[in-house]
């Protein structure tokens, strides 16, 4: 049984990694820049980064360690879980595949852009961060430890001051077409 739920999860994150990566190594080969300015304090947002990525690997040591847990092993939370990192993947990868290769960044693109309000956009304003929030609620929920669960609140507390920053430059790059997105479509959800 191990084994199964092990390939449901490597599955998730592979799927996760490849959405995220391949993008960076396209970039890469066509020398696009993709680091933009980063709209919060730097030290910050690279807690957030590295407390949402280290949450997400606590899965996999839980799923294979049998640890880190102040409770036993329960297929109830290990496929609730499973259900979060399952919609979290979709929203993330949907996300990536709107907003296109090129216009990927870590933080905010210097260079001209075009507002993405299409596709899964025309759902979420932040779709691929909504992602993020779900597989950090599924770690929380599975990794059921005090220090997971840091590390999924500080995640989600500093990708919340990510997304108020993107969002006043999202004014000030795009002015009337942004307030008229942003009345129609939640920030989240």
């Amino acid at each position: 049984m191990l084994m199964d739920k092990g390939i449901v999860v490597v599955t998730l994150f592979a799927i996760f990694l490849i959405a995220a990566i391949l993008p960076r190594i396209t970039q890469k080969r066509k020398k696009v820049e993709t680091v933009g300015c980063i709209g919060i304090n730097k030290k910050l947002f690279f807690l957030g980064k590295l407390s949402l990525f280290t949450s997400f690997a606590l899965i996999l040591v839980r799923l294979f360690s049998g640890r880190l847990s102040l409770f036993e092993e329960n297929d109830v939370f290990f496929w609730a879980c499973v259900t979060l990192l399952a919609v979290g993947v979709a929203f993330f990868t949907l996300a990536i595949m709107r907003l296109g290769t090129f216009s990927l960044r870590t933080g905010l693109a210097q260079e001209e852009t075009a507002l993405r309000t299409t596709g899964i956009y025309r759902f979420s304003r932040n779709p691929m961060l909504f992602g993020l929030y779900f597989i950090a609620l599924g770690s929380a929920l599975y990794v059921q430890c005090p220090i997971n669960w840091i590390l999924v609140i500080i995640a989600l507390a500093v990708h919340h001051k990510i997304i108020l920053a993107e969002e006043v430059f999202l004014q000030t790059r795009f002015g009337e077409q942004w307030i008229r997105y942003r009345q129609c479509v939640r920030r989240y959800l």
